[in-house]
């Protein structure tokens, strides 16, 4: 946006255009002009200036200071009295100033004068030739070509010069207008072009997400298929019994397949109703160290068929805080999912507790695969997953990391990872601990050894 505040006579008026009008004045007047800004610093050239002024006055470094501080006050006077302002300058000729103010604001003022309103008396000038070091015979030469106006003709030329003030001021306004009307389509069209581009990513990442869906969709749904296949062509055949193997291998495989698709159901679902403000947290005031120890012991069988151990420690058996144990069990449960599923057989899986008094810290560490330093900030993005190359034929969506990051968000906490390929992955949530106004809870239904199927979902992607 532009500052008005600070705005210059050079940002908003053309020179060439302001300088045809003062050399218009200074031509049909038959008097010295020029055009400076605030500071009394020249933005024209001179018109019609004297021969006092030009090769005397101007001829040295003092005499344009004090010319240009003249200026600076006659036009701070002129702009605040809004009139034209007439004075002796430093040389002792006449001058007069007229404001140019747009919008209210004094960005340069118009000189003209370098007058004589009597015959020019050496005693008056005695000062000026001494200060600049002047020939006095010279100076008194040059003074005397200066023609003494007389008072009508001083009015006359002081009304012109208000005019062409008033009209270098109108035509700064309508360039500020300008100006400004093109900042606000400038800005409106880098709006829309901000917007375009936000729109276009939203677009691109919509199709990766609904090409991710249907991948992941379609993957359990033909395996489901394929199995229906062969079942449907044994029972053809008669061969089918209720404790066939055949039956009870691809039952198996169905059911698991089934656990894939509710799962990343229940993901998306609730991806898009954090997304929206319309999930909400059922907190309760309970013990969050036993119920992280249920959740760690109910997967220890998953991690057992895959050889692979997992320990649970602690510093604290009791904290109480307000948290949704329902929630937190799919933390856990999908932080372990992946431990167990990139972890290969002989792994170890460590699930610790640190009690910080005001938060408890609990780190869930593998020695799997480990994860690439340039995915680290980019796990707990929704749909990404690790390079194939290193993932192998781990199934995922790359939903999971993320809506456990929402999760922990909504709890109050953080939660972050370190890894290093082939050495394994530590993830870590810092959660506050806090009460609600409710008596301890009783209710026991989000026990993990209860709702079995809950973690058969979360760990669909575990292969037994």
């Amino acid at each position: 946006m532009i500052d008005k505040k600070s705005l210059e006579i050079t940002d908003i008026l053309d020179l060439e255009l302001i300088q045809g009008l003062q050399d218009n004045f200074a031509q049909s007047m038959d008097i010295a002009s020029i055009i400076v800004d605030i500071n009394g610093n020249p933005v024209t050239r001179p018109s019609r200036y004297t021969n006092v002024c030009q090769n005397f006055i101007h001829n040295s470094e003092l005499g344009n200071n004090k010319c240009s501080e003249f200026h600076r006050k006659c036009g701070e006077i002129a702009a605040k009295t809004g009139k034209p302002y007439i004075a002796k300058c430093h040389a002792g000729l006449i001058d007069f100033a007229a404001p140019i103010l747009v919008n209210g604001t004094h960005i340069g003022t118009i000189l003209g004068g370098q007058l004589l309103t009597n015959k020019p008396a050496v005693s008056d000038f005695k000062n000026t030739i001494k200060d600049l070091n002047l020939s006095e015979n010279e100076f008194i030469g040059a003074l005397k070509e200066i023609d003494v106006v007389e008072e009508q003709k001083l009015k006359s030329v002081v009304k012109t010069i208000s005019f062409i003030s008033n009209s270098i001021s109108k035509i700064g306004y309508e360039e500020l207008k300008l100006k400004l009307d093109a900042k606000k389509l400038e800005d409106s069209i880098l709006d829309e072009h901000r917007l375009f581009e936000e729109a276009r990513k939203y677009n691109i990442n919509q199709s990766k997400t609904f090409s991710s869906i249907s991948h992941e969709l379609k993957t359990p749904l033909n395996i489901i298929f394929s199995a229906l296949q062969l079942l449907e062509n044994q029972r053809s055949n008669g061969s089918v019994t209720p404790d066939n193997k055949m039956f009870s291998k691809y039952y198996k495989v169905m059911k698991q397949n089934c656990y894939r698709l509710v799962r990343l159901i229940n993901n998306l679902i609730d991806m898009n109703k954090i997304e929206l403000g319309f999930y909400k947290l059922k907190l309760t005031n309970d013990n969050i160290v036993k119920n992280i120890e249920d959740i760690t012991l109910s997967v220890v069988d998953y991690a057992k068929f895959k050889n692979i151990t997992i320990v649970f420690d602690t510093d604290i058996e009791e904290k109480i805080t307000a948290f949704d144990s329902e929630k937190f069990e799919r933390i856990m449960l999908n932080i372990l999912s992946n431990a167990i599923k990139f972890t290969k057989a002989e792994g170890i899986i460590n699930v610790n507790i640190y009690d910080k008094e005001n938060y408890i810290l609990i780190k869930i560490k593998d020695t799997g695969i480990g994860i690439p330093h340039n995915m680290l900030n980019k796990i707990f993005n929704t749909y990404t997953q690790v390079d194939d190359s290193l993932r192998g034929s781990v199934e995922g969506n790359g939903i999971g990391l993320s809506l456990v990051k929402s999760l922990v968000e909504m709890h109050g906490g953080e939660i972050s990872v370190n890894s290093e390929l082939g050495v394994g992955s530590e993830f870590t949530i810092k959660l506050p601990m806090r009460l609600i106004e409710s008596k301890l809870s009783s209710n026991k239904s989000c026990n993990i050894n209860d709702p079995i199927e809950k973690i058969k979902i979360e760990l669909s992607d575990v292969y037994l």
